[in-house]
């Protein structure tokens, strides 16, 4: 796959994200291993974890932290993002260029763990991501899986641009069902998966200051945020909306230490 922008929008920011996606997605991605493993146990000798959509392998790092004995197969659609995580050259992993929606190269009940971090609401099609990794977990095994409920961001940039469009409606990948938690519990059930259990969590973005949460989110290239954003840029409002939109974090949301943002953990066996 060439990586370009269009093909590979991750690939294209995989170095920008890597180096500042956990100060969003760490705490929720632990507190899910933790919750997994007191499930089902990942020092297992007989245990085999998948980390679908291994992005700028926040959960694959945490596993081979503190399970260093743990066999680990990451995948993701993007080569880009796989690449910056191969540098990190990691005993035990092994990585693939994979679909979430066709996992073509995994036989079925293949992992005694299927987890999943943000990305399934990315997926082309997230039931079948789903279906995907119910065909890939051995009977018994274990799911997780983080998702987002409210994602914080959006809030200040719709403010933003309604000041030029007062209907703007912040333009995220997924429906509005796949941010939905009883939902996504049905949905989770519907593949097949039982026992499926759900918390919510209300992570902080642990940002130092305004200043590091703006080079976080205009330099991080996350194609999820350049939704909002890039449009307007391409219209030549850089000059205007950014200056717009830091007052009204800083005013409004507290330097970017008050933005509602909720995450949901799912857990389920099959």
């Amino acid at each position: 796959m060439a990586e370009s922008p269009n093909i590979d929008p991750w690939g294209a920011a995989s170095s920008a994200y890597a180096a500042r996606a956990e100060y969003v997605t760490r705490p929720s991605a632990e507190a899910l291993i933790s919750w997994v493993n007191d499930l089902s146990s990942l020092s297992h000798s007989n245990a085999l974890a998948l980390d679908n959509g291994v992005g700028s392998g926040v959960v694959t790092t945490s596993l081979r932290s503190r399970f260093p004995h743990l066999p680990i197969i990451a995948t993701d659609l993007s080569p880009g993002m796989l690449e910056q995580i191969e540098k990190k050259q990691l005993p035990q992993v092994q990585y693939k260029v994979l679909d979430a929606t066709d996992l073509h190269s995994i036989a079925k009940d293949t992992f005694t763990h299927s987890l999943s971090t943000f990305m399934i609401q990315f997926a082309s099609e997230p039931r079948t991501a789903l279906q995907e990794m119910y065909r890939v977990t051995k009977p018994n095994g274990t799911l997780g899986l983080c998702m987002w409920g409210e994602i914080g961001f959006d809030a200040p940039w719709e403010e933003t641009a309604r000041h030029f469009e007062p209907d703007y409606v912040y333009p995220h990948t997924w429906t509005p069902d796949w941010a939905d938690k009883d939902k996504l519990q049905r949905y989770v059930a519907d593949v097949g998966f039982k026992d499926v259990k759900l918390q919510t969590m209300r992570p902080r973005w642990d940002f130092q200051s305004p200043e590091e949460f703006f080079e976080n989110y205009f330099e991080s290239k996350n194609p999820e945020i350049m939704r909002g954003y890039q449009p307007w840029w391409d219209k030549g409002m850089e000059g205007t909306m950014r200056p717009m939109f830091e007052k009204i974090v800083r005013e409004r949301y507290g330097g970017a230490k008050d933005f509602d943002i909720e995450v949901f953990l799912i857990v389920a066996t099959k």
